[in-house]
């Protein structure tokens, strides 16, 4: 499968900011997994186009076209998610209202990041209006990770074997919705 991987946010737009126990801009974050969703995916036999691979500046539209030229069979945007208060947790995947597709692979992610991490709360598969979601031509989503405002969450998101994990959960996820 022909997947886009999209590292949310970067260069100008930090994205989140969690702030406890340490700084980390989602910018970070979702390039960190990305990257390593990236390699997973193409040992699996995945062929994968990346939206960004360095911290650079890039408009949602952009990236929808960019997935959309390039003829991508499923488009990932990967996310940190923030709250006003700290204790907000949990993973969450959204698609497009419209999209059937789109909600059953966000069903087939969500379902293999809640058994990777069945002590992570499960926020379930929302539909969102998107720009990265409505305007790409194949089923997209749009994974929440965690929360970046939640103290243990941004340890969480900063932790190479987490991260090792998420991004083996998400791949996991992926394969099923080929399978289906």
């Amino acid at each position: 499968m022909k997947v886009c991987v999209d590292a949310g946010h970067g260069g100008s737009d930090p994205g989140a900011v969690g702030t406890a126990p340490f700084r980390l801009a989602e910018k970070e974050v979702t390039l960190q997994v990305s990257v390593l969703l990236e390699q997973e995916l193409e040992q699996r036999g995945h062929w994968v186009v990346m939206t960004r691979r360095i911290d650079r500046t890039l408009g949602l539209l952009p990236r929808a076209r960019f997935a959309n030229r390039l003829k991508a069979e499923l488009f990932v945007s990967i996310h940190a998610n923030a709250a006003a208060t700290a204790s907000a947790e949990g993973m969450e995947v959204y698609h497009f209202p419209e999209s059937r597709e789109g909600r059953r692979a966000a069903t087939a992610v969500l379902e293999s990041l809640v058994t990777a991490f069945p002590d992570h709360k499960n926020r379930g598969v929302k539909e969102a209006n998107f720009a990265v979601l409505r305007v790409t031509a194949m089923p997209a989503i749009l994974i929440e990770t965690e929360f970046i405002t939640h103290p243990r969450q941004l340890e969480f998101l900063s932790d190479p074997e987490s991260q090792e994990v998420l991004v083996e959960a998400v791949a996991d996820g992926i394969e099923e919705i080929e399978r289906a």
